[in-house]
């Protein structure tokens, strides 16, 4: 008489598929992670954007006014601005020569994710003829 020989049950997972869940958990975390990361520096670089239009549109207005019509240096306001978290703008006008004035813009902000703040600076130069 034969015997057949009896199941070995398995109750217990192996290791290879103990390191396959591992390594998808892992995967899965990797994953989630880069994705969290992305959506920080989208926010971040639409800010940036945003600060560039603000100061870009304060300098054309600041060529088009001409070099006599030129405001003292100072804070200014904006519409964009609400848009940015914590933010201020302001521009700097100095003699350059006895014929140019220096124009520096700055749009500055402060995400509260991060500590320091950020901003945006742009520089022209403006003469008796015209933006340079």
């Amino acid at each position: 008489m034969k015997t057949k020989p009896k199941k070995i049950s398995k109750s217990g997972s192996s290791m290879v598929e103990v390191f396959i869940t591992i390594f998808i958990i892992g995967m899965v975390l990797v994953l989630y992670i880069a994705a969290v990361n992305t959506i920080r520096l989208v926010k971040t670089v639409k800010d940036q954007g945003m600060a560039l239009r603000i100061a870009g549109n304060k300098m054309e207005q600041l060529r088009a006014s001409g070099y006599d019509n030129l405001p003292s240096s100072g804070s200014f306001s904006d519409s964009q601005l609400a848009s940015l978290p914590n933010s201020s703008a302001a521009m700097s006008i100095t003699d350059f020569n006895t014929s140019t004035k220096q124009v520096l813009v700055t749009v500055e902000w402060r995400e509260p994710s991060h500590l320091s703040a950020r901003n945006v600076s742009l520089t022209t130069l403006i003469t008796k003829t015209g933006g340079l």
